[in-house]
């Protein structure tokens, strides 16, 4: 909504900058789904004595992408704020912009994969060693 106002031309640098700030805060509070989405996926698997590689690489994907995505929120806030404070600041908006939509393409995957984990049905077969094997 912000984004149509600003086209038709109601103060488009202030609502740029307060939609930059809208923008940042939800990527700031939904930083944290991510890393419940990998805790909820590991509640859910069954119970075992080893782990393999690639589930200790997800779960630090999954930890470096909420901090990626807190950060890049806290700093699109910053400069929204800053670009509602300082005159003719279009740059600091546009740099919130660019930081948001980077972040977004980073972290999405990480995302939508833990998501997708949990649609998917974990099956078992048994290995030569014994063990459960994906």
């Amino acid at each position: 909504m912000l984004g149509i106002l600003a086209l038709v031309g109601i103060h488009p640098a202030v609502l740029t900058a307060i939609a930059a700030i809208a923008f940042g805060s939800a990527l700031l509070f939904s930083s944290n789904a991510v890393r419940r989405l990998h805790t909820l996926k590991q509640a859910v698997l069954p119970a075992r004595e080893w782990s393999s590689g690639g589930e200790v690489l997800a779960a630090e994907m999954a930890y470096g992408s909420t901090a990626m995505q807190a950060l890049a929120g806290l700093a699109a806030i910053v400069l929204g704020i800053l670009a509602l404070i300082l005159a003719n600041s279009g740059v600091l908006t546009l740099t919130a912009l660019v930081v948001l939509g980077a972040a977004v393409v980073l972290t999405g995957s990480a995302a939508s994969d833990a998501v997708l984990s949990l649609m998917r049905p974990h099956t078992f077969r048994s290995s030569s060693f014994g063990r459960p094997a994906e």
